[in-house]
């Protein structure tokens, strides 16, 4: 049991300073790059609009300090590793569009869940579907995860299509798995494998 211990302890301190590292990832339209105190009023934008939190489990931002607030409790997080929430910016204004990266990370299980919010200001135009893309790459070929996961709530049809278009496929529903403003919600499950992706990408 120690010995195991001490194998996943390394396990994750290794993740960790790989994570730290891992940004900025360019890709032809996009900079994905950590969150600053700059961001604030792009985030602003899209976070206080109803219709990007219909699906999410936060609320809208009822004013930029609370914006700003969530800014400074990501900059803690990033310091602890083990986190990465990115910033999507669109290279060709530097405009903050939205966020993408990890949810949550498992490196017991080598298994990570991937999160996302965009702007409705860039719907329709193949920019998040960039950016998973990015980080399914780095998910799988640098740091080494073996599963990715999405979780989406029922009704989210963008995402669910967005889900299915990178190669992720429906694993299971869990219906009224959470509650959401006092809503009971179902969830959607979706599921990549790492040999999956490969035979995909190949």
């Amino acid at each position: 049991m120690i010995l195991f211990t001490s194998v996943m302890a390394m396990r994750k301190g290794k993740l960790r300073r790989m994570l730290i590292r891992s940004v900025p990832i360019e890709t032809e339209r996009l900079v994905l790059r950590n969150i600053a105190p700059g961001d604030v009023y792009d985030m602003y934008d899209y976070a206080s609009r109803p219709e990007v939190t219909e699906f999410l489990l936060w609320e809208s931002h009822a004013n930029i300090d609370v914006t700003r607030g969530y800014i400074e409790s990501i900059d803690r997080r990033y310091l602890r590793g083990l986190y990465g929430d990115w910033a999507v910016e669109l290279k060709e204004n530097g405009r903050m569009i939205g966020t993408c990266g990890y949810a949550n990370v498992d490196s017991s299980r080598m298994h990570c869940e991937i999160g996302y919010v965009l702007s409705p200001d860039y719907r329709g135009k193949g920019y998040m579907t960039e950016a998973v893309k990015a980080i399914l790459e780095l998910s799988f070929l640098t740091l080494g995860f073996e599963t990715a996961e999405l979780r989406i709530m029922q009704g989210n049809a963008r995402s669910a299509a967005l889900a299915e278009r990178v190669g992720f496929r429906l694993d299971r529903i869990c219906r009224d798995e959470i509650t959401v403003r006092d809503i009971p919600r179902t969830i959607m499950h979706y599921l990549l494998t790492k040999e999956e992706y490969l035979s995909r990408k190949n």
